[in-house]
């Protein structure tokens, strides 16, 4: 019986061995098939283009739309964008030839756009859209929060403070717990430096280690530097502010001479300074 199972076991493996070239065999006919037919069928082929193109185009309008939204001279009206095949088309009504030729460098220089066919008319008596207006301030207030957010995130001693952040109208209300005096007033720098920043209200409150009201120097010195910022010249990561019974005093760096003289001029008109130290360093000075 040994001898009968050797003998049969050769041909089991061969018959295998065609059965398996045989499946090979129909899955290569498979695939050729329908390759053969996507690549010969014009129609399945068209159609996956078209949704291609499709998507693209899709993608297209929206980085349009998009880049148009952020110009402050174009995106009060009401643009339609239109994308065929890379090809952008703009429609709708603009108050100027001016608007109309930003509106269209635009979307021109949006990537993906491959033609351009700005069909905007000029109207100079129409209205900018409200709900558009409400969007860029929207667009703007969005963008100071994500600034002064990162800011803070990134300063040593307040990366790990809960500090809440809200923006209206371009004005930032800092909220959460801080521990000391210096890092609320650190907080208030940064979202100070902000581009854009037009007011701030602080409402960190101190753990109950540091709780205490904050002194008329302390407020002195905040509206010394409020009105210091306010000037768009003063580089306030290298100036420090103290006040101390009406005397406040300025000390650190600034660019130039011209510089420290506006910061002490300015100082100076701040209500309830009764004089100013400038300690501050200029380049030009020995």
């Amino acid at each position: 019986m040994p001898e009968e199972e050797e003998l049969k076991s050769p041909g089991n493996d061969e018959r295998g061995f065609v059965r398996g070239i045989l499946v090979l065999v129909l899955v290569l006919l498979v695939v050729g098939a329908v390759y053969y037919i996507f690549t010969r069928n014009s129609s399945i082929q068209n159609a996956f283009h078209s949704i291609q193109e499709s998507t693209q185009d899709a993608a297209t309008t929206s980085r349009v739309r998009t880049a148009l939204l952020l110009s402050k001279q174009v995106y009060p009206f009401d643009i339609k964008v239109q994308t065929i095949q890379g090809e952008v088309t703009l429609e709708g009504q603009v108050p100027s030839e001016q608007v109309k030729t930003v509106a269209g460098a635009i979307a021109q220089d949006t990537s993906s756009v491959k033609k351009l066919h700005n069909n905007l008319s000029v109207n100079p008596s129409i209205e900018r859209n409200p709900d558009r207006e409400h969007l860029g301030e929207r667009v703007a207030d969005l963008e100071i929060k994500t600034l002064v957010t990162d800011a803070l995130s990134k300063n040593a001693e307040l990366a790990e403070k809960h500090i809440t952040t809200e923006v209206k109208d371009r004005a930032v209300t800092l909220g959460g717990t801080v521990q000391t005096v210096s890092q609320k007033n650190t907080a208030d720098q940064i979202a100070w430096q902000v581009p854009g920043v037009r007011g701030l209200t602080d409402n960190l409150s101190l753990s109950d280690a540091q709780a205490m009201p904050e002194s008329a120097d302390d407020k002195l010195a905040r509206r010394v530097e409020f009105e210091l910022y306010s000037t768009k010249a003063i580089p306030l990561k290298t100036v420090q502010i103290h006040a101390d019974n009406g005397i406040v005093t300025l000390t650190g760096t600034v660019s130039s001479r011209a510089e420290k003289l506006l910061a002490e001029k300015t100082a100076k008109s701040v209500e309830g300074v009764r004089r100013v130290v400038n300690g501050l360093a200029a380049p030009e000075e020995p």
